[in-house]
């Protein structure tokens, strides 16, 4: 009876401390993606899928344009740092070629203002990717793709943001990339 009575007791003593003790997860909560998106600056008259992305420059006016975009976030204090990075595209053909070490392009800049506006002079990204004014042709895009580090160490980019993760105009919450299109 007395071993009985221990026993019961012990048990009863592991219960409490097994119960009673806060269990900490060792995963870490994963609370929100980056909410950081780039629209045109100003905004087209209608905004589509086909153009929220879009800056159009003529292109006898590139050498003296500029890639004007309004920044907005909702959780800008969790956001560590926001980079730009830029290349040329024709047709399918990239320059710079995404590599392993710039799967992006080339850096241009970090994001200064994540609720402001930003501006690029068209000659600058130009001159990032190397590829010359008097190569250009209608139709080229110059494409600036996003890459939010958040400070907690995530990383989200064109590779790893879709709508479970990623609100603009059109639904979503993070703006992978803009391009300027030369007509």
């Amino acid at each position: 009876m007395k071993n009985s009575v221990k026993i019961s007791f012990v048990g009863a003593l592991l219960a409490v401390a097994f119960f009673g003790c806060e269990q900490k997860s060792p995963i870490p909560e994963i609370k929100n993606g980056a909410h950081f998106v780039a629209l045109p600056d100003p905004l087209p008259t209608a905004v589509t899928a086909a153009n929220v992305n879009t800056i159009t420059v003529p292109l006898t006016g590139v050498a003296s344009a500029s890639m004007s975009f309004t920044t907005k976030s909702q959780n800008a204090v969790e956001i560590e740092k926001v980079d730009a990075y830029v290349s040329h595209v024709r047709g399918t053909v990239v320059t710079p070629a995404a590599t392993t070490s710039a799967p992006h392009g080339v850096m241009v800049k970090s994001i200064t203002a994540l609720n402001g506006k930003e501006q690029i002079s068209v000659s600058e990204l130009l001159n990032k990717t190397g590829f010359a004014t008097a190569n250009l042709r209608a139709n080229d895009r110059i494409r600036v793709r996003f890459v939010a580090t958040m400070k907690d160490g995530r990383v989200f980019s064109w590779q790893n943001s879709g709508p479970g993760i990623t609100v603009n105009p059109l639904g979503s919450t993070f703006t992978p990339l803009l391009d300027v299109l030369l007509q």
